[in-house]
């Protein structure tokens, strides 16, 4: 000890005094908690507490701070939040699409059309939505009509089909343009090969060849005065 008082240093007593603090990683300034036992906090929380140790750390052990990378979390749905509504789209698509709620709609309507409840602007479209159904219901009826929709249906069926079909030979056709192209290289090597023959070999009384020793391995070369002397080897073995 040097014997210095640090209680009457006036930085240490302003720090003691002080109600805030600057965190010096994330530079957030954060309340002081009241006084306790133990050192006053430095960081302004666990978290960057935790970093900051870890970049020290790896300062220390590799010369470079670590690089910290924020994990996204999982969204928690928020209770209080509302539905999106849907489209006026979607839920006409979803009314035709049930014929219990389109028969409901059919017989308000009827009723309010009955009773001259329905607003003068909507007489004219419900005139023509009724139209529109009769001629609907009437073509049901025709054999005809049925009978030119079943076409229509089965001449959707055979293009899906033909379609279906088209793809596969699409297909078909460029596993044969590559058996093609990887044919047309074989042959082009065997050209190249057939361009530049080589001399065959001629074989000895032995059973071996001209370049090989007495029944040698060929694919040994020999020199002219091995060749001489093999040569003359087999004239006096005749």
């Amino acid at each position: 000890m040097d014997g210095t008082n640090t209680d009457a240093d006036p930085a240490a007593l302003a720090a003691r005094v002080d109600t805030t603090r600057t965190c010096p990683r994330c530079g957030t300034v954060f309340d002081m908690p009241d006084r306790g036992r133990g050192r006053r906090p430095v960081w302004c929380s666990g978290a960057c507490r935790r970093l900051a140790s870890a970049e020290r750390v790896a300062a220390r052990n590799a010369g470079s701070a670590v690089t910290v990378v924020e994990v996204p979390r999982s969204h928690r749905p928020d209770s209080d939040a509302r539905l999106a509504i849907p489209s006026m789209g979607t839920l006409a698509r979803l009314f035709l699409s049930s014929p219990v709620h389109c028969r409901q709609l059919l017989d308000t309507l009827i009723y309010r059309y009955t009773h001259d409840t329905l607003h003068t602007e909507l007489r004219a479209d419900m005139e023509d939505f009724a139209v529109s159904i009769a001629r609907q219901h009437a073509l049901d009826q025709e054999p005809e009509y049925r009978a030119a929709r079943g076409d229509v249906q089965r001449l959707r069926r055979h293009l899906q089909a033909d379609a279906d079909r088209a793809e596969e030979r699409r297909r078909e056709v460029a596993t044969l343009r590559a058996e093609s192209l990887a044919q047309t290289t074989l042959i082009a090597e065997l050209r190249a090969e057939l361009a530049h023959p080589t001399i065959p070999m001629l074989e000895t009384s032995d059973g071996g060849t001209r370049d090989a020793p007495w029944g040698g391995d060929p694919g040994v070369r020999m020199s002219r005065q091995q060749r001489r002397a093999a040569a003359r080897a087999a004239h006096k073995n005749e």
